[in-house]
């Protein structure tokens, strides 16, 4: 019906670029997490993955300061040579949450 053949107006010209800018800067990107920095790449081939969305929520907790808030009023006490460090505690809990455990 000659939809291949027709000329895009500067909107489709636009959109295009910004998803081409979109699809080069989804290769590979670094997040900053309470764990540290990690390193996500889209897999274009798989419908899920093991983690989901879960890197970028744990950014989301780090950039926003909700983690660290969270961290500094946490009531655990604990005096055992062995015990868990507050992120720990804090990170499994949520993961918990997350989980639906």
């Amino acid at each position: 019906m000659g939809e291949t053949s027709f000329e895009g107006n500067g909107i489709v010209k636009a959109v295009a670029s910004a998803l081409h800018e979109v699809s080069q800067a989804t290769v590979a990107m670094r997040l900053t997490t309470p764990g540290g920095r990690f390193h996500v790449r889209w897999d274009e081939g798989r419908s899920a993955t093991a983690l989901g969305q879960l890197a970028f929520f744990a950014e989301f907790l780090e950039v926003s300061g909700l983690f660290a808030r969270r961290k500094q009023g946490c009531p655990t006490n604990y005096s055992s040579p062995n015990v868990p460090t507050v992120v720990n505690i804090l990170g499994t809990w949520r993961l918990s949450i997350l989980d639906s455990t």
